[in-house]
């Protein structure tokens, strides 16, 4: 009887000490993520409806994933989230070599704990403010440096509809610019694809050629046919508009210069962008400015039929528009179910054939700002009255 208690007394200290070295491993603190915007980026909010819950979250991109008590793969389960899923995380750690991040969450009765889901289970979105911002300041300084030196400023305008999604140059440049769409540059004898209403500046125009600079291009100055350039819109250094968009993470932040010359933020929201496709390109990288806006955008599906519609489209570069999100015709019934579908996925993958997908409440924010609701009705496309820049890093 002495030795079966021992036994059973080996077999608990046994236990406890698995539990010691699995519940209780030495935490250590990689990151912690703040929902506070940093004090270098005035803020002004003027768009309420389509913020996101979190500035920082992770979301799931197994089938489901299960968000623990500790961070211990041993560890109870508070809950087991879907694909996509979004949480709110407040650091991350590391416990026996093993990366965890610490988030907020709801169990299915809806009551709110602060749990650990494995870092391979997840993909983390953040707000970079700060570097939209100093982006923003980059661009002012190409510009008034390159007015300053006696150059002109002008966009690229190389853009011709592809409706059909037929006969795409799908060459690249080093950079991984393709040829569809933009204008075909060189520098010492090696080609460089400078993408449709980038921003730049005029070296010199010599016959047919002409040398040319872009702040997302290193080598100067890059030779491009000169009828590839346009003065519309005139470009203005003393520019007031921004929309910067941020590919690695899914979002992007809209700023405005306010009358004492300060940018501040005035809205932000979660984005979906390009990814190869066989019938689209990845989202050009680059400073541009927007030539037009639309209403109503169509798109057709892999057969070249008009598949449906996607409302207040901002044309950026080539056939790349910052536009709703697109609803099939035979969707319309149920409109509003696969609004929310879509939705849905916004901050997480990349998923448009080139395009920057919004959802409805902040893509009408950002139509009305763009043409200062100074719109004509018996138009699909209207005209900015004052230049709105784009930056895509």
């Amino acid at each position: 009887m002495q030795s079966k208690i021992l036994k059973i007394r080996y077999i608990i200290s046994i236990f406890l000490l698995l539990s010691i070295s699995i519940f209780a491993g030495e935490i250590k603190v990689e990151k912690e993520y703040s929902e506070i915007i940093p004090f270098e980026v005035k803020v002004n909010i003027k768009n309420n409806e389509a913020q996101p819950m979190y500035l920082n979250y992770v979301f799931v991109k197994t089938v489901d994933a299960p968000v623990r008590e500790k961070p211990s793969t041993y560890a109870k389960e508070i809950v087991k989230l879907p694909f996509n899923s979004k949480m709110k995380v407040k650091r991350k750690i590391v416990v026996d070599k093993n990366e965890w991040y610490e988030v907020e969450v709801r169990d299915k009765d809806g009551k709110l704990y602060t749990g650990y889901i494995s870092e391979i289970l997840v993909d983390l979105r953040v707000f970079r403010f700060k570097e939209m911002r100093e982006r923003i300041g980059k661009l002012e300084n190409f510009m008034l440096e390159e007015e300053k030196a006696g150059k002109e400023l002008a966009s690229i305008n190389t853009y011709r509809p592809n409706p059909s999604n037929k006969n795409m140059d799908r060459q690249k440049d080093k950079y991984g610019v393709s040829a569809d769409q933009n204008a075909r540059g060189s520098y010492n004898n090696e080609t460089i694809f400078v993408p449709d209403r980038s921003i730049i500046s005029i070296d010199k125009i010599d016959g047919k050629e002409a040398e040319i600079n872009t702040l997302s291009i290193k080598e100067k100055p890059i030779k491009i046919d000169k009828n590839d350039i346009t003065r519309y819109p005139k470009i203005d250094v003393n520019f007031k508009k921004v929309i910067a968009i941020d590919l690695l993470n899914e979002n992007q932040g809209i700023f405005e210069k306010n009358s004492n010359g300060e940018w501040e933020l005035i809205s932000y929201t979660l984005n979906k962008t390009g990814m190869e496709s066989t019938l689209g390109f990845e989202t050009p990288k680059g400073y541009f400015i927007v030539p037009v806006v639309k209403y109503e955008m169509g798109y057709r599906d892999e057969y070249n039929r008009s598949a449906g519609i996607a409302k207040y489209a901002i044309r950026f570069s080539g056939g790349g528009y910052i536009h709703g999100t697109p609803i099939n015709f035979d969707e319309n019934v149920n409109r509003e179910f696969f609004l929310n579908e879509k939705d849905g996925t916004l901050g997480t993958f990349e998923g448009t054939r080139k395009c920057i997908r919004n959802n409805e409440k902040h893509i009408k924010f950002l139509f009305d700002w763009v043409t200062n609701k100074k719109v004509n009705r018996n138009s699909n496309e209207q005209r900015p009255d004052e230049n709105v820049m784009v930056i895509v890093f």
